[in-house]
């Protein structure tokens, strides 16, 4: 009784004042507890009060933006979610407008944290200079990545750069198991991307990359669905390209041995673009894969003409050389090696790789002198070099 006789004077003091009044004692006292950061006790009457008024849109709001403070992302998002089905029936845009600010705000919020635990794990990993402090580990960091961006999908579902860098997280996931004794056990968290629910279990690590790797190409994929979807959107990802969403799945596919899956996603793409490296490179490597030497070797070939830059050149060269001296390719010429490869060496002239090469090929010609020569170059410079 103490308590309604206190939110009752205070909703006469906001009355007063020139404060819109809220629908229930309850409402009014839940945003007097959310003005002093008492988040919890908030949640407490505005669960009464839709438990006991279902269909008040503006509990449910409410309850919405407490739980975000709570980080309660899931329990947020439902309650918005309540909220906006009733103001939809009823016509009431502007209150729908501010829910969509409160989606976008606490977004922000958690995609932040969550980015800040993937760039630190990143920084562990590729900067050597980088020094993590006392507790942060990689898989402690991921993990951390995981939650965080699981959670901030829930705040704004689908939105594609959360999924994009949630792929990433697990991409991740799957180098860095996949760095250790596949046969080393390890307690890893697992979370669930439809209920946010997390547990823990103990894995294998060979096995869990694996794991990893499938779940990479599936939230990519996911990625690039709601990427088409909503390019008029509040989710739309203006910074990073379709192309770029497109390329992670080419690559996952490649890891999993998905050839022709990768290869349906490149050849539109290279309708569009037809001289874009990353594509014409991953278009030759399924080529290869696919046991379609020639078609790989008629892609590097547009790739070298494609680009400016000698060092890529000289290394596209050399790997057109390499096939030719392939044992099992139909069409293997070690003369035709020997032309890519002095090609080659004009554009890398320190690559080791190409000396050996020519070594390789003027040996199976009979040019053993010449050979010989081009081997002990490449040895000198590999040993210079490694």
């Amino acid at each position: 009784m103490r308590t309604r006789i206190i939110v009752s004077c205070l909703v006469i003091l906001f009355a007063l004042s020139g404060v819109v009044l809220a629908k229930s004692w309850r409402v009014a006292g839940a945003i007097v507890h959310m003005r002093e950061d008492e988040y919890q006790a908030a949640i407490k009457l505005l669960e009464e009060e839709v438990a006991e008024s279902p269909d008040s849109a503006e509990a449910w709001a409410y309850l919405g933006d407490a739980n975000a403070h709570e980080s309660e992302f899931m329990e947020a998002a439902d309650a918005w979610s309540r909220a906006e089905d009733i103001y939809a029936q009823k016509n009431k845009k502007k209150e729908i407008g501010k829910i969509l600010q409160s989606r976008e705000f606490f977004w922000s919020q958690a995609f932040n944290a969550a980015h800040r635990y993937l760039a630190r794990a990143l920084s562990i990993v590729n900067d050597p200079e980088f020094v993590s402090e006392e507790g942060e580990t990689v898989a402690g960091d991921l993990d951390k990545a995981e939650g965080g961006f699981i959670a901030t999908y829930h705040v704004f579902e689908p939105h594609p750069k959360t999924l994009f860098l949630l792929g990433l997280v697990y991409e991740e996931k799957a180098t860095y198991y996949g760095d250790l004794e596949p046969e080393e056990s390890v307690d890893v968290t697992e979370y669930d991307l439809d209920t946010g629910a997390a547990a823990q279990r103990q894995v294998k690590t060979g096995e869990y990359a694996e794991e990893m790797w499938a779940k990479t190409l599936d939230t990519y994929e996911v990625a690039v669905g709601a990427k088409r979807a909503d390019k008029a959107g509040p989710n739309w990802d203006e910074k990073t390209p379709l192309g770029e969403y497109l390329l992670k799945v080419v690559n996952a596919c490649l890891r999993l041995e998905k050839y022709e899956r990768a290869l349906a996603i490149i050849e539109p793409l290279l309708e569009e673009r037809p001289r874009e490296m990353m594509l014409l490179n991953a278009k030759a490597a399924v080529m290869d894969k696919l046991g379609r030497v020639d078609e790989a070797i008629a892609t590097y070939e547009v790739v070298v003409e494609s680009t400016e830059d000698p060092k890529i050149k000289g290394e596209v060269l050399g790997e057109i050389a390499a096939y030719y001296l392939r044992k099992e390719y139909e069409g293997r010429d070690p003369k035709k090696a020997i032309e890519y490869l002095e090609q080659a060496m004009e554009y890398a002239p320190d690559d080791y790789r190409i000396y050996i090469n020519l070594g390789k090929a003027y040996g199976e010609i009979g040019e053993y002198e010449k050979g010989k020569e081009y081997l002990e170059k490449g040895e000198e410079l590999y040993e210079q070099q490694k």
